[in-house]
């Protein structure tokens, strides 16, 4: 009886390693793409299909996901550099010596003295 249960193990394990030896084989020399072969095979060979292309797909995504995050980037650090030039523009128009040049070319001349207050009497607008 001993020797029975041995036997059918050995059975079993020489099974499983001839389907598997049988199934590598089968790749190796070309077999699986008979009728019967290709038939066995064909939901594993599109689901690697389907793998294949959404790897591809998910691939060119990133890339152009990349591409975009570069290009954004870039215009960010030139929009960036374009509002500190207008800035150090602006800064210059303000300082005093820059109006009174730009004054003078209109042909005014700045005030010396600082402007007084007109104190007028109530009533003097309305008659």
């Amino acid at each position: 009886m001993a020797n029975r249960i041995k036997s059918e193990k050995k059975e079993k394990t020489k099974n499983k390693k001839g389907f598997m030896s049988r199934t590598v084989t089968a790749l190796l020399n070309g077999e699986f793409l008979t009728r019967q072969g290709l038939i066995k095979f064909m939901p594993f060979i599109l689901f690697l299909t389907a793998l294949f292309i959404s790897y591809i797909t998910i691939g060119y995504y990133f890339e152009s996901t990349l591409r975009e995050h570069v290009k954004v980037e870039n215009q960010i650090e030139e929009l960036t550099s374009e509002y500190n030039t207008i800035q150090s523009q602006l800064e210059n128009k303000k300082q005093q010596s820059a109006v009174v040049k730009d004054i003078e070319n209109l042909g005014l001349e700045a005030p010396e003295h600082p402007p007084t207050i007109i104190e007028v009497a109530p009533g003097y607008f309305e008659e």
